[in-house]
């Protein structure tokens, strides 16, 4: 069986053929629209046309960002302002013409991580994704957990410095400091006068000896680490996975650990933990493909809830 998978983003759309074990075959990408939920949905029914014209598609599942109610309709939508408030999943549904699925994008790579993944036979974990903003999908006995509102999961919206009541306070949040990829070159740019859009271009210079960008960098590592441990202190899980492009990236990764371990044990309540009283920071394995593999497991986890309703 065949499903199709779309993890829409702030800047792409990645999209894929998904079969029943979670293998992705024909891959592709195309800007995202932010301004225009018609020119959107109308480049990915042309996308789910292509692909139905070789193979039988089963459903379609959607990774998206933001707040997600049950039915499908989408409270917000991270920086796509034009999806706000609107029924996706009735949209979707009458333009492929096939069942769809949506599922807040930090939710569907844990979901494809215990499927697939790193978090195989783990119970309780966090995914946090770092990329146009921070996504934090958190598992609890095998569930999902959503909150009271659907909510749940927001870190990127926390708080991470001093208040400045003057200015929107969002500004402060971890989706707009340097704990994030656009952060970060929020602040490259801020400090070097420089532009610059690529945060391996940083990476790159502070390997070479770039003051600005090892200094930039630096409070990159604490910021990003302040808010795993964060998480980590307030639901204790048994893992925690990085997700995101920069996640496969093994000089990040290293920094990262190094930052871990030095603020644990300068911290003295966290450095009386042995490393098997509180959990590991780990990578996802998926890397891309993620998050449309998690949507179409939502979408097979759908349709075998249809045939068990049918059977009774």
């Amino acid at each position: 069986m065949y499903y199709i998978g779309f993890d829409i983003g702030g800047t792409a759309i990645k999209y894929g053929l998904v079969n029943h074990t979670g293998e992705v075959f024909h891959k592709g990408t195309f800007p995202t629209i932010l301004d225009d939920a018609d020119k959107m949905i109308n480049q990915m029914s042309a996308k789910v046309k292509k692909i139905q014209a070789n193979y039988e598609i089963q459903g379609v599942g959607v990774s998206i960002p933001g707040i997600v109610s049950p039915d499908g309709y989408m409270i917000t939508a991270g920086s796509i302002l034009s999806l706000y408030h609107m029924h996706l999943k009735k949209r979707l549904e009458s333009a492929f013409g096939l069942p769809v699925t949506l599922e807040n994008d930090a939710n569907c790579v844990a979901i494809a991580e215990q499927w697939v993944g790193n978090a195989k036979g783990v119970e309780n974990y966090i995914v946090v994704t770092l990329g146009t903003a921070v996504g934090c999908g958190i598992v609890i006995n095998n569930q999902i957990y959503k909150g009271a509102h659907g909510a749940a999961g927001e870190a990127g919206w926390s708080m991470q410095e001093s208040l400045d009541y003057t200015q929107d306070l969002e500004d402060n949040s971890w989706n707009f400091t340097s704990g994030v990829i656009v952060g970060l070159c929020r602040h490259y740019q801020h400090e070097s006068g420089k532009t610059i859009s690529d945060a391996r271009m940083i990476l790159d210079l502070a390997s070479h000896g770039d003051e600005i960008a090892g200094r930039v960098l630096d409070q990159y590592y604490d910021d990003v680490a302040k808010g795993l441990l964060n998480l980590i202190c307030v639901f204790d899980p048994e893992v925690l996975l990085i997700g995101g492009g920069i996640s496969a990236n093994q000089s990040f990764l290293r920094h990262l650990s190094h930052r871990l371990d030095k603020i644990k044990l300068h911290h003295r309540s966290l450095n009386r933990l042995s490393n098997d009283t509180i959990a590991q920071v780990q990578p996802c394995l998926l890397k891309n493909d993620a998050g449309l593999i998690g949507a179409v497991y939502q979408v097979i986890k759908e349709k075998e809830k249809e045939m068990n309703r049918s059977s009774l």
